[in-house]
């Protein structure tokens, strides 16, 4: 094929304008041999969800534009195998908006009279046309607009920004609000007159713009439960008036955002009371003949008045009154006090009592005799004007909770007398407020008793023929009297009575205490046991047979005044869970007997507090078992012909008896018996012990196997031919009494989770066979427990390959002419064939082959390896490429003048197999930010060009593998200036007639072209001129340096004055 340079493709667009948020494609428009076409954005490769390429790349779709991401440059270039070339850069002018309208920040209130501007704003491309609404009325096309505050500009504004382009519209809107001044308030009350503990309103009265009411209560902001404001707070309603805190004075203040205005000051005269009546502190007790005066005082604005009543009855009209008491004076006393504002009355009261002497009082009893633990009254007997009665005992108040005084303490009664503390004497007090008197002292004899009755220590218990005295004391007033029973037959009439003791002195013995005055007895009983000596006692069993892990009872049988039953064991008391006793502790019963813990002896004793007596020693024969029965000893395997002797064991009392059983059948009636063994004589063979007074039977059982020699086995394979990665098994085949199979690999048991064996392990499976690891040889084993036979060995020849085809190693990359040899190596049994393929046609049918190196030659050589007997196939593949020498490439500028501070770039043109473009500046390869290859290192970008830094010379050099080429050097010659304009030093005042002459200098190449200006005029096109001075030459002179390649100028500025005479 045939390839001819590409034309420069150009792009095509699908719309005139781009818009943000819609979808925008771009074309590469181009002719030619074109194989590929590539798309760069901001000179690399386009990426992302939102970019997306037809199939043949040719067209890229920008999904939902936007202005920042989508502006590009965008280039597309085309390809063929030997050409590319790309378009110019193309930049996408993206239109948006407008975006959010936003009203420049200013206060939503003015006062009237103010310049204020309202100025719109919204990002837009192109820019947005703007029209402001007031009210929904047009007042202006621009995107500000100015005015002078009054009432009318009052509403909302609204700001429409829109873009034709985009068809896009966004609005923002403000509201203002214009204030004029406030005009002075007044307070309005709800009542003529404010009365205390009323409710009371103030209404703040005004017009104009009022946003808010203030309050203020002496000169603060109101504040408690008691003051409410209205929802629009124009009203303050106090709750409850109260005289101190309602006083004010209250100002209400008007607002809004520009202006306030307060009312004056408004204080409040609260009526109030009259408050609590009082009267004023005097005695509520008179003797007769005495002066009282009465006063009646209450807090009341205005003043209150007064009225005194007696007993319902007017007795003053004033404040103050004065009487001489007498016994008709006494009585209630009210006082009146009055306000006819507020229309409250209050009223105050006191009892006034007048008083006469009083006689002497006595003590009247409830009872003619005081009886202890009986209540016990008495009463203060006396007449007058008694306010208080009072009583001493023994000189002092009564006191205890057993002292009871009646409500108006007359009567005082004594519960539950005693003895010692209430005797007295008692005395009783009569009083009033002026005067006393006191009865005679009276002393009680209290009556008590009997007491407890006591009967005098001795013991309760006693041997027969014993002298005991039994003696009774009981405290009385009067004495007591006392009488003695026995098992409630009367014995004695006297304290003290004494007997011999006999058994027919046991029994309960009461002694009776009486005293007829209280009617009270008094009893206490003593029970008298009196014992006789104890008989021996005899042991009793609960069965004539004594067996272990039964429960056996003994009996302590005895008669006589038994107390206690006692039990040895050996000696010692009785102890352990398994030993019980019964409740009266005669019957020991032993649960669950053991020979070795229970033999005994046992004894038991019996008791009273005066005797005790044992019986005699009992001792335990305790029967058991058999135990475990136990088969001595003895193998479970024997060869044909072998002497088996089978002996059986178990503990026994009385000793077991033995019976042995092959599989089920009776063969012996003895411990021990003896065959010659033969096959018959395999089985299970159980041995029964026996005893007939436990009733227990235990069994032990032995199986015995017989084995007769095993034959040699053999091995049988699944296949015939063992292919590597498939799976062989491999069977022991053999006969006879066999146990287990095992397998021997090298003489090793089989392992790895590649090998498996059959549940009998009589098969072995290998999966996915290994030449390596499965050669073997293999050996399969049989036995018994006294015989065993091996197979011979086994070995497998693994079938495998060809494994991975490898291409020897050899370069992929030749010049032309050189002798390129390739040969091909794969791993396989049997031996591999292989076939060689270039470009997919057959060339060899050999392992090996050589060619001499010519373009034709380039391409992809495979080969191909197999395997008949596995199947397999197996390829390798080598890429050569063949290279022709390299021409000479040239250097090609992007313009053809370098301008210092320019970019400027070089591409190194050339054709042939090129792997690589490198660049050299001076000799050395190119460093430093200013420096840019492109992606291919083609062209070199100079950003900015110096004078100093980039003149070069300049290289390009281009390789391949074999061989490489660089151009002639390529100096760049920079223009640049000119740089700062300077003028000579000369003076800036000169005399007239003096020969001057002014010089410009400025560093440029190429060099400078010069101007002279004298105050503005043209007056030299040369670096430097002369002039003789004279007063014309007064002036601003300025020199021009230009420079017709880089474009630039520069100017320098000197004043001279000139003097005459």
């Amino acid at each position: 094929m045939i390839y001819a340079p590409v034309s420069k493709p150009s792009i095509v667009t699908s719309n005139i304008t781009a818009v943000e948020t819609k979808d925008f494609s771009l074309t590469c428009q181009a002719t030619g041999q074109i194989h590929a076409y590539q798309w760069f954005i901001n000179g690399v490769a386009p990426a992302g969800s939102r970019i997306q390429l037809s199939p043949d790349k040719r067209t890229l779709t920008l999904s939902r534009l936007t202005r920042r991401d989508n502006k590009g440059p965008y280039e597309c270039e085309i390809r063929n195998p030997f050409y590319s070339n790309r378009s110019d850069p193309f930049t996408l002018d993206v239109a948006y908006g407008p975006d959010i309208a936003t009203i420049d920040h200013i206060s939503d209130q003015f006062a009237t009279g103010i310049n204020v501007t309202l100025s719109c704003v919204a990002d837009s491309n192109p820019p947005a046309q703007f029209t402001w609404l007031q009210n929904g009325q047009s007042v202006s096309n621009s995107a500000s607009f100015s005015i002078i505050t009054s009432l009318n500009h009052i509403g909302n504004y609204t700001c429409i920004a829109t873009n034709s382009f985009t068809g896009l519209t966004r609005s923002a809107n403000k509201t203002l609000m214009i204030y004029a001044p406030l005009s002075k308030p007044t307070i309005l009350t709800s009542n003529n007159t404010a009365v205390e503990t009323k409710d009371f309103s103030l209404t703040c009265n005004a017009t104009g713009q009022i946003h808010a009411y203030k309050w203020f209560i002496n000169g603060v902001a109101p504040a408690g439960l008691r003051i409410q404001l209205s929802p629009d707070r124009r009203t303050l309603t106090l709750r409850s008036l109260t005289r101190s805190n309602n006083k004010g004075p209250y100002v209400c203040e008007i607002e809004n955002p520009f202006y306030s205005n307060r009312n004056d000051p408004f204080t409040l005269d609260v009526a109030y009371g009259p408050d609590i009546a009082t009267i004023v502190h005097s005695p509520d007790e008179y003797p007769t003949g005495a002066n009282i005066t009465l006063s009646c005082v209450a807090d009341s604005n205005p003043a209150a008045q007064f009225t005194w009543l007696h007993n319902g009855q007017p007795v003053s009209n004033s404040a103050t009154f004065s009487i001489i008491a007498s016994l008709s004076d006494a009585g209630t006393y009210t006082c009146t006090a009055s306000n006819s504002f507020t229309g409250l009355t209050r009223t105050a009261t006191k009892n006034i009592i007048i008083y006469a002497p009083v006689s002497k009082p006595t003590i009247v009893t409830s009872n003619i005799t005081a009886v202890e633990t009986k209540d016990f009254s008495l009463t203060c007997q006396a007449t007058g004007q008694i306010h208080a009665y009072q009583w001493f005992i023994n000189g002092v108040a009564p006191a205890g909770n057993r002292i009871q005084l009646s409500p108006d303490k007359r009567t005082l009664t004594l519960s539950r007398l005693t003895r010692r503390d209430n005797k007295g004497p008692y005395e009783c007090e009569i009083r009033n407020p002026f005067y006393s008197n006191r009865s005679d002292p009276f002393t009680l004899d209290v009556a008590y008793g009997p007491d407890i009755a006591t009967i005098d220590h001795i013991s309760d218990q006693f041997a027969t023929g014993i002298n005991v005295t039994l003696s009774c004391v009981a405290d009385s007033n009067p004495p007591a009297q006392f009488t003695w029973l026995q098992n409630g037959q009367s014995v004695s009439n006297s304290a003290s009575f004494s007997i011999i003791t006999s058994l027919n002195h046991i029994g309960n013995y009461t002694c009776i205490a009486t005293n007829s005055f209280t009617g009270l007895t008094r009893t206490a009983n003593k029970t008298l046991m009196i014992y006789a000596p104890l008989s021996k006692p005899t042991i009793l069993t609960s069965n004539n047979t004594a067996v272990e892990t039964n429960d056996f009872s003994m009996t302590c049988n005895a008669t006589g005044q038994i107390h206690g039953y006692k039990w040895f064991i050996d000696g010692v008391a009785p102890a352990g869970r398994r030993i019980q006793l019964s409740p009266d502790r005669r019957t020991l019963t032993i649960r669950s007997l053991r020979r070795s813990e229970n033999k005994g002896p046992y004894v038991c004793e019996i008791e009273n507090p005066f005797y005790r007596n044992r019986s005699d020693p009992f001792t335990l024969d305790v029967a058991y078992g058999p135990d475990i029965a136990t088969i001595v000893h003895s193998a479970n395997e024997y060869p044909t012909g072998a002497n088996i002797t089978l002996s059986c064991v178990a503990d026994s009392n009385p000793a077991a008896q033995f019976t042995w059983l092959q599989n089920g059948q009776r063969i012996s009636n003895s411990a021990t018996f003896s065959v010659i063994a033969s096959l018959s004589d395999a089985g299970t063979y159980t041995c029964t012990a026996s005893n007939l007074f436990t009733g227990l039977t235990r069994t032990a059982t032995k199986n015995i196997i017989i084995y007769a020699p095993l034959s040699k086995p053999t091995i049988i394979t699944s296949n015939n031919t063992a292919v590597e990665t498939k799976d062989f098994s491999m069977t022991c085949n053999a006969t006879g009494q066999i146990h287990p199979y095992r397998w021997f690999i090298n003489g090793l048991a089989p392992g790895g989770n590649r090998i498996q064996l059959s549940p009998d392990n009589r098969t072995l499976t290998i999966s996915s066979l290994r030449r390596s690891e499965n050669k073997g040889p293999y050996v399969c084993e049989i036995e018994n427990p006294l015989f065993r036979n091996r197979s011979d060995p086994f070995t497998l020849n693994v079938t495998y390959g060809p494994d991975i085809a490898t291409i020897v190693h050899s370069a992929n990359e030749y010049p032309t002419g050189a002798n390129i040899t390739l040969s091909c190596v794969a791993d396989s049994n049997p031996a591999a064939q292989f076939t060689w393929l270039q470009n997919g046609q057959r060339i060899s049918n050999s392992a090996t082959f050589s060619v001499i190196a010519s373009l034709s030659d380039a391409g992809t050589y495979t080969c191909t390896a197999s395997n008949l007997f596995t199947g397999l196939t197996r390829t390798a593949t080598k890429n050569i490429t063949i290279y022709a020498p390299l021409s000479k490439p040239t250097i090609v500028t992007s313009n053809i003048t370098a301008v210092e501070t320019k970019d400027f770039s070089l591409t190194c043109q050339a054709t042939g197999q090129i792997h690589a473009y490198q660049w050299f500046i001076n000799g050395v390869a190119p460093a430093g930010s200013r420096i840019q290859l492109s992606p291919d290192k083609r062209t070199l970008t100079l950003s900015r060009l110096t004078r100093r830094d980039n003149k070069g010379p300049y290289e390009c050099e281009i390789q391949n593998p074999f061989s490489s080429n660089r151009s002639d050097p390529f100096p760049l010659n920079v223009t640049y200036g000119p740089d700062i304009a300077t003028i000579d030093h000369i003076s800036d005042q000169f005399a007239t007639g003096i020969n001057v002459t002014l010089s410009c200098v400025a560093d440029s190449n190429p060099p400078a072209q010069f101007t002279w200006l004298q105050n503005g005029q043209s007056v030299s096109n040369s670096a430097s001129f002369s002039i003789i001075t004279s007063l014309n030459h007064i002036g601003n002179y300025t020199c021009i340096a230009t420079n017709s390649f880089t474009g630039l100028t520069r100017t320098a500025n000197k004043t001279l004055m000139i003097y005459g005479e």
